[in-house]
């Protein structure tokens, strides 16, 4: 199963209080939590999906996609 993080780790360290010597595999599985609690009930199903898909694709700067 392909993890899809709707955030880089560079700017989640940069953004918060993580020290930057944190391992990423530990903040994977609550980043992803995070994401299916409070970003795809925001977003909704549909849309949460297709950016993952985007983001997957690599295509989520693509003009079309704006």
């Amino acid at each position: 199963m392909a993890y899809v993080l709707f955030i880089s780790e560079l700017k989640l360290k940069d953004s918060t209080a993580i020290n930057l010597n944190v391992d990423p595999e530990i903040l994977l599985p609550y980043v992803l939590q995070a994401q299916r609690i409070y970003i795809e009930p925001k977003l909704g199903t549909t849309l949460y999906e297709k950016l993952e898909s985007l983001i997957t694709a690599g295509t989520i700067g693509n003009v079309g996609n704006t």
